[in-house]
Protein backbone atom coordinates (compact mmCIF):
# COMPACT_ATOMS: atom_id res chain seq x y z
CA UNK A 1 0.00 0.00 0.00
CA UNK A 2 1.27 3.49 -0.80
CA UNK A 3 2.34 5.74 2.09
CA UNK A 4 -0.18 8.06 3.74
CA UNK A 5 0.85 11.71 4.01
CA UNK A 6 -0.92 14.34 6.08
CA UNK A 7 -0.78 17.90 4.74
CA UNK A 8 -1.85 20.47 7.32
CA UNK A 9 -3.05 23.60 5.57
CA UNK A 10 -3.44 21.52 2.43
CA UNK A 11 -6.15 23.75 0.96
CA UNK A 12 -3.85 26.77 0.94
CA UNK A 13 -1.86 27.94 -2.06
CA UNK A 14 1.38 26.11 -1.28
CA UNK A 15 -0.33 23.21 0.49
CA UNK A 16 -2.61 22.45 -2.45
CA UNK A 17 0.34 22.36 -4.86
CA UNK A 18 2.10 20.01 -2.45
CA UNK A 19 -1.00 17.78 -2.35
CA UNK A 20 -1.03 17.70 -6.15
CA UNK A 21 2.64 16.69 -6.22
CA UNK A 22 2.22 13.98 -3.58
CA UNK A 23 -0.73 12.45 -5.43
CA UNK A 24 1.30 12.46 -8.65
CA UNK A 25 4.04 10.55 -6.81
CA UNK A 26 1.65 7.85 -5.63
CA UNK A 27 0.98 8.96 -2.05
CA UNK A 28 -2.35 8.64 -0.36
CA UNK A 29 -3.04 12.14 0.98
CA UNK A 30 -5.05 13.39 3.93
CA UNK A 31 -5.59 17.14 4.22
CA UNK A 32 -6.37 18.87 7.52
CA UNK A 33 -7.42 22.49 7.03
CA UNK A 34 -9.67 24.88 8.93
CA UNK A 35 -10.33 26.84 5.71
CA UNK A 36 -9.59 30.15 7.41
CA UNK A 37 -7.32 31.07 4.50
CA UNK A 38 -7.28 27.88 2.42
CA UNK A 39 -9.97 27.31 -0.17
CA UNK A 40 -11.76 24.05 -1.01
CA UNK A 41 -11.61 24.94 -4.71
CA UNK A 42 -7.79 24.66 -4.53
CA UNK A 43 -8.33 20.91 -4.20
CA UNK A 44 -11.06 20.51 -6.83
CA UNK A 45 -10.38 18.16 -9.70
CA UNK A 46 -7.48 16.35 -8.06
CA UNK A 47 -7.24 12.67 -8.95
CA UNK A 48 -6.07 10.00 -6.57
CA UNK A 49 -6.59 8.86 -3.01
CA UNK A 50 -7.39 12.17 -1.31
CA UNK A 51 -9.24 12.69 1.97
CA UNK A 52 -10.06 16.25 3.04
CA UNK A 53 -10.90 16.97 6.67
CA UNK A 54 -12.04 20.30 8.02
CA UNK A 55 -10.57 20.89 11.45
CA UNK A 56 -8.25 22.91 13.62
CA UNK A 57 -4.83 21.48 14.44
CA UNK A 58 -5.06 23.15 17.87
CA UNK A 59 -7.78 20.64 18.79
CA UNK A 60 -5.89 17.61 20.13
CA UNK A 61 -8.69 15.15 19.30
CA UNK A 62 -9.01 16.38 15.73
CA UNK A 63 -5.25 16.31 15.26
CA UNK A 64 -4.75 12.88 16.85
CA UNK A 65 -7.44 11.45 14.59
CA UNK A 66 -5.91 13.08 11.50
CA UNK A 67 -2.50 11.57 12.38
CA UNK A 68 -3.83 8.02 12.63
CA UNK A 69 -1.98 5.79 10.14
CA UNK A 70 0.15 8.64 8.76
CA UNK A 71 3.80 8.03 7.81
CA UNK A 72 4.82 11.60 6.97
CA UNK A 73 3.41 15.03 7.80
CA UNK A 74 3.92 18.14 5.69
CA UNK A 75 3.10 21.01 8.04
CA UNK A 76 1.85 23.98 6.02
CA UNK A 77 -0.89 25.26 8.35
CA UNK A 78 -0.10 28.66 9.82
CA UNK A 79 -1.24 32.10 10.84
CA UNK A 80 0.42 33.67 7.81
CA UNK A 81 -0.08 37.42 7.99
CA UNK A 82 2.75 39.57 9.33
CA UNK A 83 0.46 42.62 9.74
CA UNK A 84 -2.19 40.53 11.51
CA UNK A 85 0.51 39.09 13.79
CA UNK A 86 1.43 42.64 14.80
CA UNK A 87 -2.21 43.34 15.68
CA UNK A 88 -2.74 40.07 17.55
CA UNK A 89 0.56 38.45 18.58
CA UNK A 90 -1.13 35.97 20.91
CA UNK A 91 -3.37 34.58 18.15
CA UNK A 92 -0.29 34.11 15.97
CA UNK A 93 1.54 32.34 18.79
CA UNK A 94 -1.42 30.09 19.56
CA UNK A 95 -1.83 28.94 15.96
CA UNK A 96 1.81 28.76 14.91
CA UNK A 97 3.82 27.88 17.99
CA UNK A 98 1.30 26.03 20.14
CA UNK A 99 -0.15 24.32 17.06
CA UNK A 100 3.26 23.17 15.85
CA UNK A 101 4.36 21.95 19.29
CA UNK A 102 1.11 19.97 19.59
CA UNK A 103 1.57 18.55 16.09
CA UNK A 104 5.12 17.42 16.82
CA UNK A 105 4.18 15.76 20.10
CA UNK A 106 1.08 14.02 18.78
CA UNK A 107 2.98 12.90 15.66
CA UNK A 108 5.65 11.40 17.92
CA UNK A 109 3.00 9.58 19.95
CA UNK A 110 1.30 8.34 16.77
CA UNK A 111 4.54 6.85 15.44
CA UNK A 112 4.83 9.19 12.46
CA UNK A 113 8.21 8.69 10.78
CA UNK A 114 8.83 12.25 9.60
CA UNK A 115 7.47 15.78 9.90
CA UNK A 116 8.46 18.31 7.24
CA UNK A 117 8.05 21.84 8.57
CA UNK A 118 7.35 24.91 6.43
CA UNK A 119 9.16 27.97 7.70
CA UNK A 120 9.82 31.46 6.35
CA UNK A 121 12.70 33.69 5.36
CA UNK A 122 11.13 36.15 7.82
CA UNK A 123 13.04 34.37 10.62
CA UNK A 124 16.22 36.12 9.35
CA UNK A 125 14.76 39.63 9.40
CA UNK A 126 16.23 42.15 6.98
CA UNK A 127 19.15 40.04 5.84
CA UNK A 128 22.10 41.74 4.18
CA UNK A 129 23.30 38.85 2.04
CA UNK A 130 21.55 36.72 -0.53
CA UNK A 131 20.94 33.91 -1.03
CA UNK A 132 19.99 33.18 2.55
CA UNK A 133 21.30 30.05 4.25
CA UNK A 134 19.96 28.22 7.27
CA UNK A 135 22.99 28.89 9.46
CA UNK A 136 22.26 32.64 9.63
CA UNK A 137 21.19 33.89 13.08
CA UNK A 138 17.52 34.49 13.73
CA UNK A 139 16.50 38.15 13.63
CA UNK A 140 12.70 38.09 13.69
CA UNK A 141 10.98 41.45 13.26
CA UNK A 142 7.38 40.35 13.84
CA UNK A 143 5.43 37.89 15.97
CA UNK A 144 4.95 35.83 12.80
CA UNK A 145 8.71 35.59 12.26
CA UNK A 146 9.32 34.80 15.95
CA UNK A 147 6.75 31.99 15.81
CA UNK A 148 8.39 30.49 12.73
CA UNK A 149 11.84 30.66 14.37
CA UNK A 150 10.44 28.99 17.48
CA UNK A 151 8.88 26.28 15.30
CA UNK A 152 12.28 25.58 13.75
CA UNK A 153 13.78 25.17 17.23
CA UNK A 154 11.00 22.77 18.25
CA UNK A 155 11.40 20.78 15.03
CA UNK A 156 15.16 20.49 15.57
CA UNK A 157 14.56 19.38 19.17
CA UNK A 158 12.10 16.69 18.09
CA UNK A 159 14.55 15.50 15.45
CA UNK A 160 17.46 15.26 17.90
CA UNK A 161 15.55 13.98 20.93
CA UNK A 162 13.01 11.70 19.27
CA UNK A 163 14.23 11.03 15.73
CA UNK A 164 11.14 12.64 14.25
Amino acid sequence: MSPLALVTGGAGFIGSHLVRGLLARGYRVRVLDDFSTGRPENLEGLRGPLEVREGDLRDPRVLADALRGVEVVFHQAAFVSVPASMKDPLACHTVNTDGTARLLELARRAGVAKVVLASSAAVYGDADAFPLCEDLPYRPLSPYAASKATNEVYARLYTLAFGL
